[in-house]
């Protein structure tokens, strides 16, 4: 459901703001959320890098991309 839900969202997002010049859209999440990093993999945001814990975020986290030359029409 989730990969459904974050999909629906990052196609209406690039709808939506298609005329502003939206390039790319990010998702973090903690490195040892390995659910999170199932969804982004699956709904095709590729990771990125690891970034250094910070507020709001106690552990280091994953950086996954979704391009706007990525979306599937």
């Amino acid at each position: 459901m989730a990969p459904r839900a974050l999909d629906s969202l990052t196609n209406w997002a690039y709808d939506a703001f298609a005329a502003e010049g939206l390039e790319r859209l990010e998702l973090l999440h903690q490195v040892d959320n390995l659910a999170s990093c199932r969804v982004a993999e699956k709904t095709r945001y590729q990771f990125h890098q690891v970034l250094p814990a910070r507020p709001p975020f106690p552990r280091d986290g994953h950086l996954h991309i979704r391009r706007a030359d990525t979306q599937a029409r």
